[in-house]
């Protein structure tokens, strides 16, 4: 039976996450929640090597819409081996305009939903039969890591935050038998704001607010991904894929 992963958001990263699972033999579960163009090109790339994507509509920030998704992922592919947080808002508001709806989307969809995800993921992750029985990886910043909060991003960093350290939480949960680990990203693409692609002065941001003066290639979180899918002695560990930028100290 091929091994399951179970991953939220391929709009982006995600997209390249999916594709790369796909070529290492495994069949996938994906949460989106308005990628139906993404969903429709891993569902062809999927065919193409004979494997499966089992696409999930959800709201993240909406508890019903995802609960029962790992309980549907175990009936229909028998199996969950991976779960991939990936998924996340990222907004610019002034401090003194957040309002607590704004906390409230941010720690629903970026810490209860991994939470919970990883709550209902791990209780099949424990059927497996072989002694080391799952592995989740979370992506975080590496403004949060590094204690280099930037301005005018308060609930999403403040929710970030917590992310790190429900990646710590759940190493000590679910040890030894489910190893948990996080990718912190640096800049890779030009950020989604207003639902917009961002590109103006991309180029200009990461030579200036990098120690290496360029974005973090998708390469690296590929191999970084694989890394912690093949580890058998990690966990606990929140590793730092940022081109240096945490050397700078600089962000949006």
């Amino acid at each position: 039976m091929p091994k399951v992963a179970l991953l939220t958001g391929v709009r982006r990263i995600g997209f390249y996450i999916a594709q790369y699972l796909l070529t290492q033999g495994y069949d996938l579960a994906v949460l989106y929640k308005t990628s139906e163009i993404r969903i429709k090109e891993l569902k062809d790339y999927a065919e193409s090597l004979g494997r499966k994507v089992i696409p999930f509509k959800v709201d993240l920030t909406v508890y019903e819409s995802y609960r029962d998704v790992p309980l549907k992922v175990f009936q229909i592919l028998g199996r969950i081996d991976v779960l991939l947080n990936i998924a996340s808002p990222f907004g610019k508001k002034d401090f003194f305009e957040v309002s607590p709806d704004d906390l409230d989307f941010y720690y629903s969809s970026i810490l209860k939903a991994g939470f919970i995800l990883a709550q209902e993921s791990a209780r099949f992750m424990l059927k497996n039969s072989s002694s080391l029985k799952g592995r989740i990886v979370n992506f975080g910043d590496w403004a949060t890591v590094s204690g280099n909060p930037y301005k005018n991003f308060s609930p999403y960093l403040v929710a970030k935050g917590g992310l790190d350290t429900l990646t710590e939480v759940l190493a000590v949960e679910l040890a030894p038998y489910i190893l948990v680990n996080e990718i912190a990203l640096g800049p890779v693409l030009p950020p989604m704001l207003e639902g917009k692609e961002k590109n103006d002065h991309w180029e200009k941001y990461v030579k200036e607010k990098t120690l290496l003066g360029r974005p973090v290639e998708i390469g690296d979180i590929l191999s970084a991904v694989d890394f912690f899918l093949k580890t058998k002695t990690v966990t606990g560990e929140i590793l730092s894929l940022d081109s240096g930028q945490r050397f700078v100290g600089k962000g949006y």
